[in-house]
C-alpha cells in the first residue's frame, strides 16, 4: 500500500535513527552528547533522536468557508470521512490536528476578558463601523453572543477553561449549532495515528477573525509552518473574500512556503453551460492574484505569491477513492457523490478517481516545499555528519597506517637516509606554513572587499525599506485617516525588510564568500600536493590530499564550514538585538499614537514627524556588522582545520618519530616487530570501516 505524506516523513524518521544506531554501534559517532570541547562538533546519537523528537512538522490550512477544507484535511490527514462540515465565517473555531494515543479533543475557551470584549462589539450599531473589517467584527460578536445564548447561565463557568471531551462530541465545538462553538478559541484533535506523531496540521479561521488574541494564534502558526496551504473554492476563485485572507494572512508566512488548491474544480470542468478545464481554472486565479498583487501594492506579498502555481484538484474525488467501497455504498450521500463523479468523467473505480482528483500532484506540491523547508536542517545535516563521522574515523585509520608505513621505513633506514628525511621534513613545514599563511591573507583580502560590499548592500537595503515606509506615511496617511489604517503596510515592510531581505542578502554574501574560499584552497592543495612530492616522495601525497580536499569541501556544503545557514532562525545569527529593535517598531506604541482619527491638523502633522523621525532612526542606527560577522565568521576555521592536517597531523607526527627513533637506537629491532603487528591491525581496520561506510552508503539512498 502506497505511504501517505505523513507515513513517509514518519518512516524517514525511523530511518534516520536506524542508521545513527548503526554509526554508534560502529563507533563513529558517540552514544551521548558529550561536554569534551574536541568532541563538541561530533554529533551524537543522542543528539539525533532529541532533535527528530522535538521536530514539528507545521502545516497551515487557510481559506473561506465552503471551500473544502473539511474534506480536504480528511483526505489529506485521515483518509477517513472524520471531521464535520465547517461553521460559519464568525464563529470558525482555530483547530490543531495532531498525534494522541486515543482518539480526544481538548478545547479552549475565550477568557472572561476576551468574552467581554465581544459582549462590547456586540452592543454597538454596524452602521457605526469605521470600515469592512471593523463592521464584520461586530457582526462576529453578535453571532457569538447571540449563539452563546444555549448556554445560559453556565456560560461564565466555562470562560478562561480547557476542557476534554470525547472524540465523538468534536461538533459540538467545531459545528454551525455546536452547544460550545460561540465560546471556543481553538480545539486541539488528538488521534491515534503513528505518523502523525510531530506534525500539527492547524486549520485556521482566517477570514476577518474577530478575536484579536485567536488572530494572534493564527499568526503565530503561520510564521513557524513549514507549509501554508490555501484552498480556493472552484466555483468562484480567488473572490474578494480570498483577497481579504490573502492580505491579512499570506504575508504572515515566509517567502516558498505558499500553496494554492483550487477546491472543487470538477464543477466548471462539467459545467453544461461554460465548461473550463484545468488550465483554464488555473490561470483565471494566476491573473487574478496577480492582478491584486498590483492592486495592493505590497512589495511583500508579491515576493510571497510571484512564483505560486495553484494547482486544480476535487478533495471530495480523492476522499472517496480512499475510503472503503462498504462505506460508500452504505451511506447515502457519500454513494450519491460516487455515482456523481463517476458520471461526470465517464469512469467507474476508485484508481480513476483518484487519478481524476489530482490530489496526488497537489501532494507531491506539498512534499516539494516540506524537502526544501525540512531536508536540509532535519534529515541531510544529520545525514552528512554521520557519513563525515566514518570518513573522519576512516582518514584517520588511513592517517595512522601512514605514519606507522613511515615509521616501519625509517627503522630500517640506515642513519645518512634518517638525516635526510628529517631535512625535507624541515622545507616541508617551512614552505607548507608560508602557503598557509598566504591563504589566510588571500581570504583576508577577500572578505575585506566582500565586507564593503556587503556594507553598501544592507544599508541600501534598509534605506529603501525605510523610504517605502516614509512614502506610505506621506502619501497614504491623510488627516482623516487613523494611523491604523496604515500600520499593516509599515508592518508589513518591516517584517519583509527584517525576515527576508536582509536575511537573504546576507545568505548571497555568505555563498559568495564559500565560493572564493573554494577556489582559494584549490590553489593551496594543488601547491600543497607539489610539496609533498618533492619533500615526501615515498609518501601517497595525491591521496592524502585529495582526501583532505573532500573532506573540507563536504563540510562546507554542510554548512559546517564558512556557510550562512538559512534555515537558523535570525535571532541566532549576531542580530538579535536590533532585530527585537525593528519588531518591537510593529506595535509602534513607543510613538504613542491613537488609533482613532485625528482631526486637528496640528498634531496629525506632528505625528507624521514623529514616525518619520523613528522611521530615520532606524536607517541611521542600522548596523550592519552583525550580519556580516556571521557570513564570514569560520573564516579562521578553514585555516586552522588545513594547518592542523598538514601541519599537526602530518609533518610535525614524522619529525617527531624521527627524534624517538633516533633516541630508541638499541630497541630498534624489537620496535619494528611491533609497529608492523600495529600495521596488520590498521590494515584490517581498514577493512572494517570500508566494508560499514559501503552500508552506510547504501542506507543513506533509501533518503533520496
Amino acid at each position: 500500500m502506497k505511504l501517505n505524506l505523513f507515513e513517509e516523513l514518519h518512516e524517514k524518521k525511523t530511518k534516520l535513527i536506524e542508521l545513527a544506531d548503526k554509526a554508534a554501534e560502529f563507533g563513529w559517532i558517540p552514544t551521548k552528547k558529550s561536554n569534551d570541547a574536541s568532541n563538541k562538533e561530533i554529533i551524537s546519537l543522542e543528539e539525533i533522536k532529541e532533535k527528530l523528537e522535538k521536530d514539528t512538522l507545521t502545516i497551515g490550512v487557510i481559506g473561506q468557508m465552503k471551500c473544502g477544507k473539511s474534506t480536504f484535511l480528511n483526505s489529506f490527514v485521515f483518509q477517513d470521512d472524520i471531521l464535520p462540515a465547517a461553521t460559519t465565517p464568525m464563529t470558525a473555531t482555530l483547530s490543531v490536528i495532531t498525534y494522541g494515543e486515543k482518539e480526544r479533543i481538548v478545547a479552549e475557551f475565550y477568557t472572561k476578558d476576551e468574552w467581554e470584549e465581544q459582549k462590547m462589539q456586540a452592543s454597538r450599531d454596524e452602521n457605526d463601523a469605521a470600515n469592512s473589517l471593523d463592521e464584520s467584527k461586530i457582526k462576529a460578536a453578535k453571532e457569538l453572543v447571540s449563539k452563546a445564548a444555549k448556554l445560559g447561565s453556565s456560560l461564565n463557568g466555562y470562560l478562561g477553561q480547557t476542557q476534554e471531551d470525547n472524540f465523538n462530541n468534536l461538533i459540538e465545538y467545531v459545528g454551525a449549532d455546536g452547544k460550545f462553538v460561540s465560546i471556543t478559541k481553538s480545539v486541539t484533535i488528538y488521534y491515534p495515528h503513528e505518523y502523525l506523531k510531530g506534525v500539527e496540521v492547524v486549520d485556521t479561521p482566517g477570514f476577518n477573525d474577530p478575536i484579536v488574541s485567536r488572530e494572534e494564534r493564527t499568526k503565530e502558526f503561520l510564521k513557524k509552518a513549514d507549509v501554508v496551504i490555501m484552498m480556493l473554492y472552484a466555483g468562484r476563485p480567488f473572490d474578494a473574500t480570498d483577497r481579504d485572507i490573502i492580505f491579512k494572512n499570506v504575508r504572515q508566512c515566509g517567502i516558498g512556503k505558499v500553496l494554492v488548491g483550487i477546491n472543487k474544480y470538477d464543477i466548471p470542468y462539467c459545467s453544461e453551460t461554460n465548461p473550463e478545464d484545468e488550465n483554464q481554472i488555473k490561470e483565471y486565479v494566476k491573473s487574478e492574484i496577480r492582478k491584486a498583487c498590483r492592486d495592493c501594492n505590497d512589495n511583500t506579498l508579491v515576493e510571497i505569491l510571484n512564483d505560486v502555481e495553484p494547482i486544480p484538484l476535487s478533495a471530495e474525488m480523492a476522499l472517496l477513492s480512499e475510503l472503503p467501497m462498504s462505506k460508500i455504498t452504505s451511506t447515502e450521500s457519500l454513494n450519491f457523490a460516487f455515482k456523481r463523479h463517476c458520471s461526470n468523467f465517464g469512469i467507474s473505480t476508485q484508481n480513476e478517481l483518484l487519478q481524476w482528483s489530482h490530489i496526488n500532484d497537489f501532494i507531491a506540491a506539498v512534499k516539494n516545499l516540506i524537502e526544501n523547508e525540512k531536508n536540509k536542517i532535519l534529515f541531510a545535516k544529520p545525514l552528512n555528519a554521520i557519513m563525515a563521522a566514518g570518513d573522519r574515523k576512516k582518514s584517520d585509520n588511513d592517517n595512522e597506517l601512514n605514519l606507522v608505513n613511515s615509521k616501519i621505513e625509517l627503522l630500517m633506514m640506515p642513519d645518512s637516509g634518517i638525516d635526510e628525511k628529517e631535512e625535507n621534513l624541515a622545507k616541508a613545514n617551512k614552505r607548507l606554513t608560508k602557503k598557509i599563511n598566504l591563504l589566510g591573507e588571500d581570504l583576508d583580502a577577500d572578505i575585506q572587499n566582500l565586507v564593503r560590499k556587503g556594507k553598501n548592500e544592507l544599508e541600501d537595503i534598509v534605506d529603501a525599506s525605510c523610504k517605502r515606509m516614509k512614502d506610505i506615511i506621506h502619501n497614504e496617511w491623510g488627516r482623516m485617516k487613523s494611523f491604523e489604517s496604515i500600520q499593516p503596510r509599515l508592518d508589513a515592510e518591516i517584517q519583509s525588510l527584517v525576515t527576508r531581505k536582509l536575511k537573504r542578502a546576507t545568505e548571497n554574501l555568505a555563498d559568495e564568500g564559500k565560493k572564493k574560499i573554494k577556489r582559494s584552497i584549490g590553489d593551496f592543495f594543488a601547491d600543497a600536493e607539489d610539496l609533498l612530492m618533492r619533500y615526501l616522495p615515498d609518501f601517497d601525497s595525491r591521496y592524502f590530499v585529495k582526501s583532505t580536499q573532500n573532506k573540507i569541501q563536504m563540510d562546507m556544503e554542510s554548512s559546517d564550514l564558512f556557510s550562512f545557514d538559512s534555515g537558523t532562525d535570525e535571532r541566532d545569527y549576531g542580530v538579535g538585538d536590533m532585530v527585537g529593535d525593528i519588531r518591537n517598531v510593529a506595535s509602534w506604541g513607543v510613538l504613542g499614537l491613537v488609533d482613532k482619527v485625528v482631526d486637528n491638523i496640528l498634531s496629525h502633522s506632528e505625528n507624521v514627524v514623529k514616525v518619520e523621525n523613528f522611521i530615520n532612526s532606524i536607517s541611521g542606527d542600522f548596523d550592519f556588522k552583525p550580519y556580516l560577522d556571521t557570513a564570514f565568521a569560520r573564516k579562521e576555521t578553514v585555516i586552522d582545520f588545513v594547518k592542523n592536517t598538514f601541519i599537526t597531523e602530518l609533518i610535525e607526527p614524522l619529525q617527531e618519530q624521527i627524534k624517538e627513533i633516533r633516541d630508541q637506537k638499541e630497541n630498534k629491532e624489537k620496535e619494528l616487530q611491533n609497529t608492523k603487528k600495529r600495521r596488520d591491525e590498521l590494515v584490517a581496520s581498514k577493512a572494517i570501516i570500508s566494508t560499514q561506510i559501503s552500508s552506510l552508503a547504501e542506507f543513506k539512498l533509501s533518503f533520496q
